[in-house]
Order: structure tokens, then sequence, then C-alpha cells
């Protein structure tokens, strides 16, 4: 199982989508992102971490869109 919590830039703060992956022998497994919008990149960061322990994750895999969207 694979989690990857994907930030975005929201007018406000900042939108968070957390989406679960399972690799498969054949193929691969993708859930419907779970979305949120926070005040704070830490309270987004929170949330990604709080989801990775319960489901027994160490690793949460990060991709930041904000910075490629400003430049």
């Amino acid at each position: 199982m694979k989690l990857t919590l994907i930030l975005d830039a929201a007018p406000v703060g900042v939108r968070a989508s957390l989406v679960e992956e399972w690799d498969e022998i054949h193929s691969s497994t993708k859930m419907e992102p779970r979305v949120r919008l926070f005040d704070t990149e830490e309270e987004a960061l929170s949330w990604g971490r709080f989801w990775a322990h319960r489901r027994g994750l160490k690793q949460l895999f990060l991709t930041d869109n904000r910075r490629a969207a400003s430049e």
C-alpha cells in the first residue's frame, strides 16, 4: 500500500488530497482521493501522517504542487 499526500494552492490556505494505492501482481488499484482544506501546511501534513499511522504505514509520499504553480 502507498499513501500520497498532494498539496495544491488554494485561495486561502492549502488544499490537501490523500490518495491510497495498492500494488497487485498484474495491476494497481487507486482509491478516490480524500480532499480537505487547511489553514497551514503543518495541519495538512499532520492529517496525512494521521492516516498513514492509522493504515500502519511508516512512510507518506508527498507531492507539493504549490511551488510549481507559483513559478
